[in-house]
């Protein structure tokens, strides 16, 4: 059977001040009038049954993913007691699923992604399923890119599977986000995809690499699933407690010979990993403005403005982000994005009270 773990743990520092921990991004209706982790269930309809769908999340935040994700039971959501990355999520969630289902398939997506052809997105993931229930392997989604990006990990396809492994290719390498030449290249060449952070492969298999990479965290593993039909709740903290911070990249993907990519095309996929990405996916005006709430913009170019709370009024500015809330204000220019989350750190950590 098919199942899947939607990865709802993270607190979007670089949506701040619409997001925050008590209501993170994928809580948000930031690119629909539904809410990133909705979007990111529904996307799996027809693919993924609801009661097959697991979802991890910050404990705090049970009742407000119970409230978005009615179609998934509750014992299918996992309130993790801290933040340590995605492969502790992932490997749980393999253990689980290999305790009942020896033969099930796993895919792991991430809940604040946005795809745009939703359909193109599901026959890739039935092809994944499909390559996975066949081959010992792990499968990773390769976005095909449509323009040199900087800001992405890329993943350089090798050889075929060869007959009846579907579109699967042999991973050749992982790259780091390359500078501006490399994209380029990277663009042109058709060898590169986009690394999108989904993966999909048989729980056993993940689990067998999870015991030869990560072996402490494979025991604790082992520890959570003997424990969990009795106290789900005490499993997973004593769990959270022993393993690693890692993400499943560094951990297994990485270091396994069993890494497999599937060319993702026609997505229209983003990561919506920035304010910056809101200029993609809302419409603009011809003056480059996006604006979202009640926005007065006169004489601005190329602003993003969000507005929660009240009314953001603008003139004479460019290049800029301005965002309201009900709790706080922000002014960046868009070409300082990528210092964000440090400067959020530095301004929500230890701020006197006012």
């Amino acid at each position: 059977m098919n199942y899947a773990v939607i990865l709802a743990g993270g607190v979007g520092e670089r949506f701040w001040p619409a997001s925050t921990p008590e209501m993170p991004k994928q809580l948000l209706a930031l690119i629909s009038d539904k809410s990133m982790l909705l979007e990111t269930a529904e996307r799996l309809d027809g693919v993924v049954a609801a009661d097959h769908q697991y979802v991890f999340t910050n404990a705090a935040l049970l009742d407000a993913v119970s409230a978005e994700c009615p179609a998934v039971p509750a014992a299918m959501l996992v309130g993790e007691p801290e933040g340590k990355n995605t492969a502790p999520a992932i490997g749980l969630a393999a253990g689980l699923v290999a305790a009942s289902d020896s033969d099930g398939v796993l895919l792991a997506l991430p809940a604040d992604h946005a795809v745009a052809n939703v359909e193109a997105f599901r026959e890739s993931v039935q092809t994944a399923f499909q390559i996975a229930a066949e081959n010992d392997v792990l499968v990773l989604f390769g976005v095909v890119p449509d323009r040199p990006e900087v800001g992405y990990g890329y993943v350089e396809r090798g050889s075929t599977l060869g007959p009846g492994a579907g579109e699967g290719f042999e991973v050749a390498a992982f790259l780091e986000k390359p500078d501006a030449k490399t994209a380029r290249d990277f663009h042109a060449g058709g060898r590169h995809y986009w690394n999108s952070g989904l993966f999909c492969g048989q729980a056993r298999v993940f689990l067998a690499e999870y015991e030869k990479h990560l072996p402490l965290m494979h025991r604790a593993i082992e520890v959570a699933v003997g424990d969990w039909i009795d106290d789900p709740v005490t499993a997973c903290e004593r769990y959270y407690a022993t393993v690693e911070s890692t993400s499943i990249d560094y951990g297994i993907m990485q270091k396994t010979d069993r890494a497999v990519v599937v060319p993702a095309a026609d997505w229209g996929w983003d990561d919506v990993g920035s304010w910056e990405a809101l200029a993609r996916w809302v419409k603009t005006t011809p003056e480059g403005n996006t604006q979202l709430g009640d926005c007065l913009l006169e004489e601005c170019r190329d602003v993003i403005a969000f507005c929660r709370h009240g009314q953001v009024a603008a003139l004479g500015v460019s290049d800029c982000v301005i965002v309201r809330t009900e709790e706080a204000t922000l002014v960046v220019s868009r070409d300082m994005l990528d210092k964000l989350k440090p400067f959020v750190r530095a301004a929500t950590t230890d701020r006197p009270d006012r």
